[in-house]
């Protein structure tokens, strides 16, 4: 499952109470039969629910699992013996005790058979009701992580395989879509069809869908397997870019893995209204809209990146996730990791120009901010309630699992790595797995001590920092290494700690030369031939660590950062360097130093990273005093890139290149108040408003975001009308999201009444809040919305309001903001979001702490280099 914001949810609760809703292993399914019949004006469905199941020991009870469900008719039937059962819920636990008088014997098969109304609800899980564009209306299923449970009652937990046998029986002229092909369709009963799907194979509760509602289709195909692209209806054509992703990431793992694709077809549909960004389930991945329709004539490189990775990330699930799946939820990284590591391979042999390697760079070093918190977690952590699973989709168990994994396939090579995934997959093909079975099938393959490194990442919670120091003796540079935790907290830092991993290190020195070994203590030296005028501690940046260096180190790097750093080795350097100023070990004048290193630069990642430390100084480190001094200095750095990159496209140049236009445009225009910027921004806006062909997406969306800034009345009532007219997904998010970017407090308020309103769907409610709160503009006027309006927050954003919006507060910087969310979160006990409480409140006091001790260290920068520019 792909989050588009990860949502941290925690509840309170020990390990030995949780675990009484766990199943408590009385019988194992075979097989389900089921039909779902919905009723879509009443929000409501009927429900057939035949499971054939073997009995593991002699009882008199099956214990499923069931939410919301009103249980009709339940007989079991073994040997011969069909048994009426009575139903006793047991609702704190989401289950449901099935009670016959003769006990079923151990070993027998029995036939549990339930007939049941459910109700379509309106959260976006489960089995639910959604709407679209033109009002008509669907039924959509979301299970992950412990939602089947909503639709029918079963053995709602991983390790509970079967096969399934799905029916729908929908409205006359509804199409209908699961997991497997259709191989019936017949008129009946009454004004209805009904729909059945071939048997599928063994699979988890959580991968069964089912979607049901008008829908239209693109179709091709890839090594034989049939693949259609699902949209509603009038949007068919904006699925053409997903189909050609999806073609060549089949072809591409039917080559990597061993195992060819399993499931017969393959179903990518795109749902109106949809929590998570998609969902893997075999057969028929589910979607957003946004994450799969795109105008492949206009659409911005941006989107396309982002629907390829998703499209990838899902379909790696099919082997990694549905093929093979975690035999609990502790393992979910396991599928997690291992998709988003794997989603870069398809899209940088199709498309090697848009530099996906670099991108992840980019994302491990956004893990680390995570994990360098105190309140971080283990990759692998117990989990018992569906709460405390539904945390663990988080950065750890997606960006944290996908770094680790890139780094040991560095380590034991490409091709030994690749073999040690096949080896996992078909030793546990259609079964389960755990953490252990991964990293012994790799320790096996490679004879390297997989097991022992992944262990310290795995087991422990945090990221590594290896502070290297060097020095020439006879004729080599002896390197001296000493790892400890990193903590973004100075105080956390600076105390002693014992932690120490098993990593995977490599070097490189200034004249060319790598090195690479195993840093197994918490010292350890070693040596490069010859004097080198620096050593960079992560060649090529594969390794999950952090690097300390010494100031002069840094300045030679920085001095050498354009001609002798790969694009990932400078934008590591950067990490580096900025990691060392949060904690106080550098001053904010060393990272614009290395920045000023970096000046001809036209990397687009390269940048990217830069131009989000420049936004993050800009916003949280200068004084008002000296904030007219740092946007000349951003002018006066950005304005060559802009000049060399042009405000409008020009024919043949590259994706890569359009990209860094529109961040440029957005960096120059907001954190450098640049008039000419501003300018060009609101030109744009105004001929994408009066024609959206006209302008590249890509530059558009930059644009209105910084046309807003400055923007009045009359230039958001057009894009309120603009809403309303969007001709694609892209279109109406790049209108949607300028909204927040706005300055006049009245026009925000608007915004925040906007995003509680019918007008704006569930999925996106929370995400405009939290973007007027990322608003410095609208901080406090967002939060003490929040506060007066928090059932009507509440009720737009659905069951995870609360996680979300305290995930928010992050963004605060303030003792002042600091307390307000500590007051707010006791008085409304949000149970749901403890660890992104605590989460939140670190990295305010991070914020608040970094602020204190780096103002005057850049005010006396920005006046050294203004009295040098000066001079000159």
């Amino acid at each position: 499952m792909k989050r588009l914001a990860i949502l941290f949810t925690f509840l309170f609760a020990t390990i030995s109470l949780a675990a009484g809703q766990r199943l408590p292993h009385e019988a194992v399914p075979e097989n389900y039969k089921l039909i779902f019949t919905p009723n879509l004006e009443k929000a409501t469905f009927q429900g057939d629910d035949t499971i054939s199941v073997r009995v593991l020991k002699p009882t008199s009870q099956i214990t499923l699992n069931a939410v919301d469900i009103d249980f009709r008719e339940v007989t079991i039937a073994s040997g011969g013996v069909t048994q009426k059962a009575t139903v006793s819920p047991q609702k704190e636990n989401e289950m449901v005790v099935l009670a016959v008088e003769k006990p079923l014997a151990a070993g027998a098969a029995a036939t549990i058979h339930i007939t049941y109304t459910g109700i379509l609800n309106n959260e976006m899980r489960g089995f639910y009701l959604g709407k679209d564009d033109q009002g008509r209306k669907y039924a959509a299923s979301q299970f992950e992580a412990t939602d089947a449970r909503r639709a029918f009652p079963g053995f709602d937990e991983p390790g509970y395989k079967a096969t399934f046998d799905i029916t729908a029986v929908a409205p006359k002229g509804d199409v209908a879509i699961s997991n497997s092909k259709v191989s019936s369709d017949t008129p009946g009963p009454g004004d209805s069809h009904t729909v059945k799907f071939e048997t599928t194979p063994k699979m988890s509760s959580y991968l069964a869908a089912l979607v049901v509602g008008q829908f239209e289709y693109l179709e091709g195909q890839a090594d034989g397997i049939p693949i259609r692209v699902y949209t509603t209806p009038g949007k068919k054509e904006m699925g053409q870019f997903a189909l050609e992703t999806a073609e060549h990431v089949l072809s591409y793992y039917d080559n990597y893995f061993s195992i060819k694709y399993p499931y017969g077809k393959l179903d990518l549909v795109g749902i109106p209204d949809f929590s998570a960004g998609a969902m893997e389930n075999t057969g028929c991945i589910t979607f957003r809209e946004v994450l799969l329709e795109i105008d492949d004539q206009h659409g911005s490189i941006r989107l396309k990146k982002e629907i390829a990775s998703v499209i990838a990330h899902e379909m790696a699930h099919q082997w990694f996730g549905d093929l093979v799946t975690m035999a609990w939820w502790n393992d979910i990284w396991l599928n997690e990791g291992f998709a988003t590591w794997m989603s870069s391979k398809p899209i940088e042999q199709w498309k090697p120009e848009w530099q996906f390697k670099l991108d992840d760079v980019t994302d491990a070093d956004r893990t680390m901010t995570t994990d360098s918190l105190a309140s971080t977690r283990p990759i692998e952590q117990p989990a018992e309630t569906p709460a405390q699973i539904e945390e663990l989709f988080d950065s750890i168990a997606y960006g944290k699992a996908a770094a680790v994994l890139r780094m040991i396939e560095a380590y034991v090579g490409e091709q030994t790595f690749r073999a040690g995934v096949n080896a996992y997959l078909h030793a546990h093909q259609y079964a389960n797995a755990t953490a252990k079975d991964f990293w012994n099938a790799q320790t096996t393959t490679s004879k390297k001590p997989v097991d022992h490194i992944m262990s310290t990442f795995v087991d422990q919670p945090g990221v590594p920092v290896v502070d290297v120091k060097t020095q020439c003796s006879g004729g080599s540079t002896v390197v001296s290494m000493d790892q400890r935790r990193y903590y973004s907290d100075r105080k956390d830092f600076e105390a002693p700690n014992n932690e120490f991993w098993q990593i995977p290190l490599c070097m490189k020195s200034s004249d060319g030369t790598q090195k690479c070994e195993l840093l197994g203590k918490r010292q350890g030296t070693t040596a490069l031939a010859g004097c080198a005028a620096w050593i960079l501690g992560n060649a090529e940046a594969n390794g999950y660590y952090r690097v300390g260096y010494q100031p002069e180190a840094i300045r030679s790097l920085a001095a050498d950062a354009e001609s002798k750093l790969s694009p990932a080795e400078q934008i590591e350097l950067q990490s580096n360097v900025w990691a060392s100023v949060l904690v106080g070990r550098e001053p904010v004048g060393d990272f614009l130093a290395v920045a000023e290193g970096l000046n001809n630069n036209r990397n687009r990642a390269v940048m990217e990273y830069l131009l989000g430390r420049l936004d993050y100084i800009g916003r949280y480190l200068v004084t008002e005093n000296d904030r007219d001094s740092y946007r000349a200095w951003v002018r006066s750095y950005l304005t060559p890139i802009m000049d060399s990159v042009g405000w409008e496209p020009k024919r043949g140049e590259s994706d890569e290149t359009r990209a860094l236009r529109s961040s440029v445009l957005m960096s120059l225009g907001y954190d450098g108040r640049d008039p000419k910027a501003l300018q060009e921004a609101r030109n744009i806006a105004d001929r994408a408003l009066q024609d959206p062909a006209s302008v590249s997406h890509e530059v558009a969306f930059s644009a209105f975001r910084v046309a807003a800034f400055n923007g009045d009345q009359a230039f958001y009532d057009k894009l309120i009308a603009a809403l309303k007219t969007a001709k694609s997904p892209e279109q109406y998010y790049m209108y949607l999201f300028a909204l927040p970017r706005f300055s006049d407090p009245q026009l925000l308020e608007r915004t925040l009444n906007f995003a509680v309103s019918p007008e704006v769907r569930s999925q996106d409610a929370l995400e405009v809040i939290s973007a007027v709160m990322g608003n410095p503009a609208g901080e406090k006027l967002a939060w003490d919305f929040i506060q007066s309006r928090w059932s009507d927050v509440q009720e737009a954003g659905g069951p995870f309001a609360g996680a979300e919006i305290v995930a928010a507060t992050e963004s605060f910087c303030s003792n002042g903001m600091r307390d307000d969310v500590a007051s707010f979160y006791d008085a409304h006990k949000i149970t749901a979001a403890e660890r992104t409480y605590r989460q939140s409140i670190e990295h305010i006091n991070d914020c608040v702490d970094l602020k204190s001790q780096q103002e005057p260290h850049l005010a006396s920068w920005l006046g050294q280099h203004n009295s040098a520019a000066g001079e000159q």
